[in-house]
């Protein structure tokens, strides 16, 4: 896997982010700051990636990950649709969580994402656990470099098991909604768009 060069993009900002909303795997359309922030990422990666042609392109599929790749993709010059949506980049299934406010439910004793909380089931949802296990299972598949859209606990995971993280460590990291980050050769690096 550190022998991969892996772009990594949380998609823009949403309805749901603005509202304080748990997302989630709801489809929560993106703002017009969000389609912008998308905008700014295809720019990022064009001047980032010389041979842009030679990466695969993975998208969560819900609507807000794939809008912003679409939007990516063709700022960056490329073909909108030039990429595959694949479930295991979904964020977590907070179930009967899911479309509250942070405040409305009860976040278990370490608050909403507590190492003591990784292998807590919400009702009707998942585990962080589990977003581990299917990330890993994606990471597993990739053949060649690759930009990747998906989500704040789907990325930390992501970097969680390119960078070799603890629980802890995992959960201490809030992925901005524009930026890129870039893994290559077991070192991370953060760009601004």
């Amino acid at each position: 896997m550190t022998a991969l060069t892996l772009y990594i993009v949380r998609h823009g900002e949403c309805r749901h982010n603005v509202e304080g909303r748990i997302a989630a795997q709801n489809d929560s359309p993106l703002t017009a700051k969000g389609r912008e922030q998308a905008r700014a990422n295809g720019r990022l990666l064009k001047e980032l990636t010389p041979a842009i042609d030679s990466l695969d392109f993975f998208a969560s599929s819900l609507h807000r990950t794939c809008v912003t790749m679409e939007l990516l993709r063709a700022e960056a010059g490329l073909a909108p649709d030039g990429y595959r949506a694949d479930r295991r980049l979904m964020e977590i299934d907070f179930g009967d969580h899911t479309g509250k406010r942070y405040a409305e439910i009860d976040m278990g004793p370490e608050g909403r994402f507590g190492a003591a909380n990784w292998d807590y089931v919400r009702p009707n949802g998942e585990s962080l656990a589990m977003v581990y296990a299917r990330v890993g299972e994606f990471l597993a598949t990739l053949a060649r470099d690759a930009l990747i859209v998906t989500h704040a606990g789907t990325l930390r995971m992501i970097r969680a098991h390119l960078l070799g993280l603890s629980r802890e460590r995992t959960l201490e990291y809030h992925p901005p909604n524009a930026g890129m980050l870039r893994f290559s050769s077991g070192t991370e690096a953060f760009f601004g768009a």
